[in-house]
């Protein structure tokens, strides 16, 4: 039996789960992903998805199931001392 995510969008990130700072820290993108055709970094830190701020893991998981596929959303990264805000595609 194949178990379902209660997920209907997918961003094709690797959570950091040692990363003590707000937001979700990238530990990993995976290639062909909406995360990596919007230009996601390992390394980043993802702040805002749409409207939602997100603080942690659990912030990032809520957001991830409010959006459907075929929707964009934009996305607020800090990367070093910079905040980008790229446009992803579910």
């Amino acid at each position: 039996m194949a178990v379902r995510s209660p997920f209907k969008v997918t961003l094709g990130v690797m959570p950091s789960y040692s990363s003590d700072e707000p937001g979700l820290k990238v530990d990993g993108v995976t290639e062909g992903r909406p995360a990596h055709k919007a230009g996601i970094q390992t390394g980043d830190l993802i702040i805002q998805m749409g409207p939602y701020e997100i603080k942690d893991v659990q912030s990032y998981m809520e957001a991830l199931g409010k959006f459907d596929k075929g929707q964009t959303v934009q996305i607020k990264v800090k990367r070093g001392n910079e905040v980008l805000s790229l446009m992803v595609e579910f």
